[in-house]
């Protein structure tokens, strides 16, 4: 009986001329929006698959697999395909490392000097010192032209140490005072108790961190200005669009004609990695943003 009311009152409900409006014009928006976004996506993936010659299209121009051909046969892609994939595993989980050991004591109300710190990390977030004090700082610490120079810099990204602390901050206290009770640490009660229950975070934190490191072709720029073999492919892709990777493709006339459709099936490549880790964190991803950003 409740039930079948419920339904009477909301077939009785009917949406004001402002109401249609306003749900015409946000699908309209909306729609729009997602063909912006997806346009220049179909026109990578069409290019990639579309013959020597073809520049713009949604639709592959006579199917073949000679740009994907091209890229696979080469050394330097898979050499740039491996130190990205080192780059993005080692340095997510050196970072996130970092930020649990950093996030957990400043999670503490009672921590000695806990607003300065945060503070000073606030201030790290907000002002940088600059491209050329970064650059000194990498030199003197031996890292110039190394594989380490494009993850060790920017282990700490405060954003994701927020998001973490403020996790932290919502559990409950009283799983951490019945551990102390029981005679644990303090690493074993964030190893064994708080981290398993942190995973959406965690998950939604190394995420971020990954495809930061992935994308990321600038600190190639700086810190790797002559050792070419140690390029990450966002590196050798960036080469690649502005011509300083092109000397194999100019070699031959039929490469020549198919510049554009390798450099887009080059692309197409490089972000299959990506897509396969979304679905597996997929499902931690809005709890983790909407309960660390939202203190409990």
């Amino acid at each position: 009986m409740v039930i079948a009311k419920k339904e009477k009152v909301r077939s009785k409900i009917r949406l004001g001329k402002a109401d249609i409006l306003f749900e015409i014009t946000k699908w309209v928006l909306l729609i729009s929006f997602a063909l912006f976004c997806l346009l220049p996506v179909l026109n990578v993936l069409s290019l990639s698959f579309s013959r020597a010659g073809t520049s713009v299209t949604l639709l592959p121009v006579d199917f073949t697999l000679f740009a994907y051909i091209q890229v696979v046969e080469g050394q330097a892609f898979f050499r740039a395909l491996g130190v990205s994939l080192f780059v993005a595993i080692a340095g997510t989980f050196l970072s996130v490392f970092v930020l649990l050991l950093a996030a957990y004591p400043l999670s503490k109300p009672d921590l000695p000097f806990r607003k300065p710190i945060m503070i000073f990390f606030l201030i790290t977030m907000l002002f940088s010192g600059g491209i050329v004090p970064n650059f000194l700082l990498v030199r003197t610490l031996g890292l110039l032209d190394t594989t380490f120079a494009l993850f060790i810099p920017s282990l700490v990204r405060v954003f994701n140490l927020l998001l973490l602390k403020t996790y932290f901050e919502g559990l409950p206290k009283s799983l951490e005072e019945s551990a102390m009770l029981d005679g644990a640490s303090y690493y074993r009660i964030l190893l064994q108790i708080l981290l398993p229950l942190s995973l959406p975070i965690v998950a939604t934190v190394s995420l971020f961190t990954a495809v930061a490191y992935w994308n990321d072709y600038f600190a190639s720029l700086i810190y790797q200005p002559t050792r070419p073999e140690y390029f990450p492919l966002a590196r050798y892709i960036f080469d690649l669009m502005t011509g300083a990777a092109l000397s194999d493709i100019l070699s031959d006339p039929q490469k020549v004609m198919a510049r554009q459709n390798i450099q887009a099936a080059t692309i197409v490549l490089a972000i299959i990695p990506v897509l396969m880790i979304y679905p597996l964190v997929l499902k931690y991803f809005t709890k983790g943003i909407t309960v660390g950003a939202v203190k409990g």
